[in-house]
C-alpha cells in the first residue's frame, strides 16, 4: 500500500501581512450567515497568490508567461519525483550546482520533479524562518533546467534573497518553470523514500502569478 507525505503547510487563520512573516500573507475570515440561517457555515478567504506553501508561475517574473491556471497538468499530478539533501551549508549560503550535483547524483532522473531540502522548514513559523534561507545560484536553477527538470521546490520562503534583482527568478523570462515555495519538508525526509511521486495541486486562479497548493508525496 502507498503511503502518503503531506508536504503542505496550512494557510493561516489570523491575518499576518507584515513584511517578512511569509508563511503567512493570509488568513481565514469568518464570514457566514449561521446566525440568519442557522444552515449554512462559511469562511471568507483572504490571501497573496503566494501564501504558504504555494507554487510560483512564469507569470511571476515574464509579462507574457504562462499563468498559474495554465500550469500543465503533467507537472503536477502524479510526476515523477525526487528529493535532495541540501541541509549541510548553513543558513544564507547559497545553493549552488555543483552541491546540487553532488545530491543527485545516485537518485535524481532526469526530467523529475525535485524537492530540494536546506532544512530551513524546521524554522516555519518561526521567527528566524526567513534567516535560515538558503536562495538558489542561478547556476543552480539552470543547473536543473539542462536535466529537463520544469518542476522543482524549497523548503525556504524563496529562491532567492535579493528582493531588488531577484537574479534565479528573473531565469524565467527566459524558460518556462515552476518553483514550490514554503515546502513542508520536515520531519517527512525523515521518512520518505528519496524517490516518489509528487502530486502538487495550485488553485486554479485565473491570471495568478502563483498558487498556494496542496503538496502529498506518493510513495511506494
Amino acid at each position: 500500500m502507498s503511503r502518503l507525505f503531506d508536504l503542505s503547510h496550512e494557510v493561516p487563520q489570523e491575518p499576518t501581512w507584515a513584511a517578512g512573516h511569509t508563511f503567512g500573507r493570509g488568513a481565514v475570515l469568518a464570514y457566514s450567515a449561521l446566525a440568519e440561517t442557522k444552515l449554512a457555515q462559511t469562511s471568507l478567504l483572504a490571501f497573496s497568490d503566494h501564501v504558504s506553501t504555494h507554487i510560483d508561475a512564469p507569470a511571476h517574473f515574464h509579462p507574457e508567461g504562462k499563468t498559474i491556471d495554465r500550469m500543465p497538468p503533467e507537472l503536477f499530478v502524479e510526476a515523477p519525483a525526487v528529493w535532495l539533501d541540501c541541509s549541510g551549508g548553513g543558513a544564507g549560503k547559497p545553493v549552488g550546482p555543483d552541491e546540487l550535483a553532488r545530491a543527485a547524483e545516485e537518485h535524481f532522473k532526469r526530467g523529475d520533479a525535485v524537492l530540494i531540502y536546506t532544512g530551513c522548514s524546521r524554522e516555519w513559523g518561526k521567527p528566524g524562518y526567513r534567516a535560515s534561507l538558503r536562495p538558489l545560484e542561478p547556476a543552480a536553477v539552470e543547473w536543473l533546467l539542462e536535466r529537463g527538470v520544469r518542476l522543482f521546490g524549497v523548503d525556504g520562503p524563496e529562491i532567492d534573497d535579493d528582493p531588488i534583482r531577484w537574479p534565479a527568478h528573473m531565469l524565467m523570462r527566459r524558460h518556462e518553470f515552476y518553483v514550490i515555495e514554503n515546502l513542508a519538508l520536515w520531519p517527512a525526509v525523515a521518512e520518505l523514500p528519496r524517490r516518489f511521486r509528487l502530486i502538487a495541486m495550485p488553485l486554479a486562479i485565473q491570471g495568478g502569478t502563483a498558487a498556494p497548493a496542496r503538496v502529498v508525496a506518493v510513495a511506494d
